[in-house]
């Protein structure tokens, strides 16, 4: 079917465009931005809780999101040959520069890169999902509306940005983080942007629908984005309660991503020969999808339990050296994982256009 072909041309209707379906692509949509929105506001009304949601999101989200990179990372032979790499080489580069980060300047350098370097790779992420969505619409957009529908990516999280930079925040998370303090105008300048950025997107959607060429689901993906993003990073008043929310939304859309890719990438008998456990483990049935999950989940138990009880082990009566081994292990983890994540996830390449059945 050609391009053209697939295109809706009658006024005032609309194609859907999914990935999946509509169960999955409004849980990946909808579902998840809830559940984000709903831990930050339980947060934001009780405080207390701010500990128990944090100790879910890591354990169910947080920490099996960086497992389920290895699925692709290193889910079969092929992919271990081609990502060595990525596997055995980089962590070693990427430990080495954290640990002299915290050496020379101690944890607050860490957790400033931290901060900005998990604020790119959210929006990243969302820029990526979303460049799926555009080629499952089958329309090659101009290059004017394809530059537009970049920034409009960027509006949002760009003005959140600099308006956590207003606040005059000296702590995230508990830990020293530095911020470059900007005038409470430059947050002002960067609304208006924000605001013309996305109005004009906007308007070019509503002529869309008028001219028959609207897709909904793409639009529905950019519209929580645009909402995630400035309820975490404008509308919550607590900076780090502001990233819980991103931090939620980020790792659930992330997992539920890369289990539609493994469905994909091994369907059909012939993928078997692949990886006998991954294609056991992805074939489309309620009980190999909780198995996927199940063994996900117990494999990040397993490899984040001994990753904790070995820094209690070596640090237990030394509270300054635990907290500084912690944060120079799970952050040389985090950093590790966003520079894969840039580079494995490419929706231009043709193999992954293959596999999650969009267009070229």
């Amino acid at each position: 079917m050609s391009v053209a072909s697939k295109t809706v041309t009658r006024p005032w209707q609309m194609q859907y465009a999914f990935l999946s379906g509509p169960f999955y692509d409004h849980t990946l949509i909808v579902g998840v931005a809830f559940i984000a929105i709903l831990s930050g506001y339980l947060v934001h009304v009780e405080p207390g809780l701010f500990t128990p949601v944090l100790f879910l999101d890591l354990w169910l989200l947080g920490y099996h999101h960086v497992i389920s990179t290895f699925t692709k990372l290193a889910g079969t032979r092929q992919d271990r040959q081609e990502n060595q790499f990525l596997l055995y080489r980089l962590p070693l580069i990427v430990i080495a520069a954290v640990v002299g980060c915290y050496l020379v300047s101690g944890i607050w350098s860490i957790v400033t890169i931290y901060f900005f370097w998990q604020w790119y790779h959210y929006t990243r992420q969302a820029y990526g999902i979303s460049a799926f969505y555009q080629r499952k619409t089958g329309v090659k957009q101009p290059v004017l509306r394809s530059r537009l529908d970049h920034a409009a990516v960027w509006a949002i999280p760009v003005w959140g940005l600099v308006h956590r930079c207003t606040e005059g925040w000296e702590t995230f998370i508990y830990q020293p983080v530095w911020l470059p303090a900007l005038p409470a105008v430059a947050s002002t300048v960067a609304m208006f942007a924000a605001i013309a950025v996305v109005s004009v997107w906007l308007a070019l959607r509503v002529d869309d629908l008028a001219m028959g060429r609207f897709s909904y689901a793409p639009f529905m993906f950019l519209v929580s984005h645009h909402l995630v993003f400035y309820i975490a990073y404008v509308l919550t008043p607590d900076m780090t309660t502001g990233w819980l929310v991103a931090n939620v939304w980020h790792n659930a859309q992330y997992i539920l991503f890369v289990w539609l890719f493994n469905q994909n990438r091994f369907r059909g008998p012939e993928k078997e020969a692949l990886s006998p456990l991954m294609f056991w483990l992805c074939q489309r049935s309620p009980y190999r999808t909780l198995m996927y999950f199940l063994v996900c989940i117990g494999i990040t138990t397993v490899v984040y339990g001994m990753l904790d009880q070995g820094t209690q082990l070596i640090a237990a009566d030394n509270l300054t050296m635990l907290l500084g081994i912690k944060v120079v292990l799970f952050q040389s983890i985090n950093f590790h994982h966003y520079v894969v994540d840039s580079y494995i996830w490419k929706a231009r390449k043709k193999s992954h256009q293959e596999i999650m059945n969009v267009a070229a």
